[in-house]
């Protein structure tokens, strides 16, 4: 059994084996197959490679062939191309070289016939293009030729033509400003623009302006420069005509008198009424701005100035003065023509404004600044010399004690510094003489100003020779020197600020405009503390040697000392001298009750006399010659009193207050205690005033008219 399950197995896999041989051999004879198809494939590569190497090699073999044959003619070909070239430029270079040499004959009835020719400017201008580029040509290839000779003498003909064609346009165009037109731009509103107001002053037509511009770019670009003397010159001449003209125009609106008519009517004097109607009919435009800023301090100081004699304007003083012994030159400057040299100077600042726009538009601005500064320097030196004549003419007022004139500069030095910063904006740039023309003049005002403060406290101090008012009233002087004062306050700041420059060498700028402000109120303060302080010193030594009766002499001091701190209270006066001495106030009562103490102890000091310090029963003659001592006494210091004068009403009352309580009790105890003796067989003879006859006649003190 075991046996028969062997031989099976045994069978089972020799049948196996021979399966798998079988697979191998078919297989083994596939891959015979496909390697025999492989090699006959690579037999064809071989073939195919074989027959492409032979193809290049070939076309390899026919292209050297070719190179070898095109070479030679592509170099032929390329040489004859540049020779071409060159002969087709040298003929352009030929055919341009014979135009310069005809450009003379072809552009010369153009350029003599002027840019106002047949073609107008714009063939004028390519006609002198066209000599100007055979000019250059002929300069740097022929140099010695004739035809250089005719280019250069038709260009200069056609130049001169050129120059003088701007200058006859602008000669033509520009127009002097008129009075009216600049006053009105002047008085312009704030809200009016900074920017177009300028350019309607001296705007040309926009032809006009359109050639200058070409013009001027023409020569600008071919580097001749004369136009630019030549504008100046004319719009120099423009500008200075129109200050003038505004000049002439103030002078005749106020009848050929050194007053000139303001731009707008004014209602407080008379003759400018007819001036106002007379611009309503040609229908001009004015502002009442100028007016507001210039005249309403102005003339608030003529006002309370004419109403003091030593200080008065000349205006003032005409009706006091006799025949003028100096001459118109020396003649105090009054606030007209305060206002008027400030229209001039804002004048010029908008003539300098509109120049510096139109030069702007015409010339490069290579050229602007110094043409601008030609353009306006004599405008300039104009406003200059004015305001040199008015310091000059205020220094010699000055020197004659005449105070007024600084009453003036004070106002143009305010005004003219608001103005400084634009028109130093204007100039910018320009040289350092032009830039400081018009700091040159504020400096003049500003030492005029500080000389004639200085001046004037010397004058206070020093003055003599007036005489005191023989009824103790308030001396002209005090007067005069308080309207002063207050006068300076009109313009606090431009008065301390003259006298901080004249005080201090080396003035710092490091402090705010509120810090200076203040610095300058200080100054002026200080200023006002000094002059106040000779005022008192000249009172005291005049006073004394001037009256013999100490009341008297008291009174004047008291009416003098009442009137300043009156004065200083009812102005600002006040607060600028407190800033510099904190006490003044109280220093000037203390200087009150002074007075007033000495006033009334010595007012009755004789009649007191007579009724003090009697024993219990004195006889009838000492009685007599004390009732007939007092009265005698009392009588002629009521005739004295009488004539005295105390202007101000309150004090007026005080006092004869005071010298009532002064005398009445004594005299009352005095008379109530002796009339009922019998010291005399006629006691009226000696008894006249009773206590309350007293006192009515005390109550007529200081009364002229009792």
């Amino acid at each position: 059994m075991k046996q028969s399950k062997h031989n099976i197995k045994m069978q089972l896999n020799s049948e196996d084996t021979s399966e798998r041989r079988f697979e191998i051999e078919c297989k083994l004879e596939a891959e015979i197959a496909v390697l025999e198809a492989l090699k006959e494939v690579q037999e064809q590569s071989k073939k195919l490679t074989s027959g492409m190497v032979a193809i290049l090699t070939s076309l390899e073999d026919r292209l050297a062939t070719l190179r070898r044959t095109i070479l030679p003619v592509y170099n032929e070909t390329g040489n004859l191309q540049a020779q071409q070239h060159n002969i087709e430029k040298t003929l352009t270079i030929l055919d341009h070289a014979i135009g310069y040499y005809g450009v003379c004959q072809e552009v010369e009835g153009s350029v003599r016939g002027g840019p106002n020719g047949a073609g107008g400017l714009d063939a004028f201008l390519e006609a002198m293009n066209r000599l100007f580029n055979a000019q250059r040509y002929f300069q740097k290839n022929n140099p010695s030729s004739v035809e250089l000779e005719n280019v250069t003498t038709l260009f200069d003909v056609g130049l001169e033509s050129l120059y003088a064609e701007f200058h006859d346009i602008l000669a033509r165009q520009s127009k002097p400003v008129l009075p009216i037109v600049l006053l009105d731009l002047i008085g312009l509103d704030e809200d009016t623009s900074n920017e177009d107001s300028p350019q309607s002053l001296c705007q040309l037509p926009e032809s006009a302006l359109a050639d200058l511009i070409k013009i001027s770019g023409w020569l600008e670009e071919r580097g001749h420069r004369r136009h630019a003397k030549l504008y100046s010159s004319v719009r120099s001449a423009i500008v200075l005509r129109s200050l003038q003209l505004m000049k002439e125009h103030q002078r005749s609106a106020s009848g050929g008198s050194t007053h000139a008519a303001s731009p707008m009517p004014r209602a407080k004097f008379a003759h400018r009424q007819s001036l106002a109607a007379a611009a309503e009919t040609a229908g001009r435009r004015t502002s009442r701005r100028l007016q507001l800023a210039l005249e309403k301090k102005a003339s608030k100081m003529l006002l309370k100035a004419s109403q003091t004699t030593g200080l008065s304007f000349p205006s003032a003083r005409k009706s006091v003065s006799g025949p003028s012994q100096s001459g118109p030159d020396d003649a105090a400057p009054d606030e007209q023509e305060m206002e008027n040299y400030l229209l001039l100077a804002a004048g010029l600042h908008r003539l300098m404004q509109a120049e510096r726009t139109l030069v702007g538009r015409i010339l490069p601005a290579s050229l602007r600044l110094q043409v601008l500064e030609a353009t306006v320097r004599d405008a300039m030196d104009l406003v200059g010399q004015d305001g040199e004549n008015i310091a000059a003419r205020a220094k010699r007022c000055i020197a004659r004690r005449d105070f007024s004139a600084v009453l003036v500069v004070f106002p143009i030095l305010k005004h003219l510094e608001e103005l400084k910063p634009d028109l130093e904006r204007t100039v910018e740039g320009c040289e350092y003489a032009l830039r400081s023309k018009f700091a040159s003049v504020i400096q003049t005002l500003t030492d005029t100003g500080a000389q004639a403060l200085e001046c004037f406290g010397e004058n206070v101090r020093n003055e003599s020779g007036a005489v005191l008012p023989k009824d103790g009233t308030v001396a002209e002087s005090t007067s005069n020197v308080l309207v002063f004062l207050e006068q300076l306050t009109e313009y606090a700041d431009t008065v301390g600020t003259v006298l901080k420059r004249h005080n201090e060498t080396d003035s710092s700028g490091g402090s705010n405009s509120k810090q200076a402000e203040s610095q300058h109120r200080i100054a002026l303060g200080l200023y006002i503390k000094r002059v106040l302080a000779l005022l008192n010193l000249a009172l005291v030594s005049r006073s004394d040697t001037s009256y013999s009766d100490p009341a008297l002499r008291a009174l004047f001091r008291l009416n003098n000392h009442n009137y300043v701190i009156n004065a200083l209270r009812r102005s600002s006066l006040m607060e600028l001298l407190l800033l510099a001495e904190p006490t003044a106030e109280q220093t000037y009562q203390e200087l009150l009750l002074r007075d007033r103490t000495t006033y009334v102890a010595t007012t009755f000091a004789k009649a007191r006399g007579h009724i003090e310090n009697l024993n219990d029963e004195p006889g009838s003659k000492v009685l007599k010659e004390r009732f007939s001592g007092f009265t005698r006494e009392f009588e002629e210091a009521a005739k004295f009193q009488r004539s005295y004068a105390v202007p101000d009403s309150r004090l007026r009352e005080e006092l004869r207050k005071e010298l009532r309580q002064s005398l009445v009790p004594a005299y009352t105890e005095f008379y109530q205690r002796y009339r009922h003796t019998s010291f005399s067989k006629n006691p009226a003879k000696y008894i006249k005033y009773s206590p309350e006859q007293v006192v009515t006649t005390i109550d007529t003190f200081f009364d002229t008219a009792a």
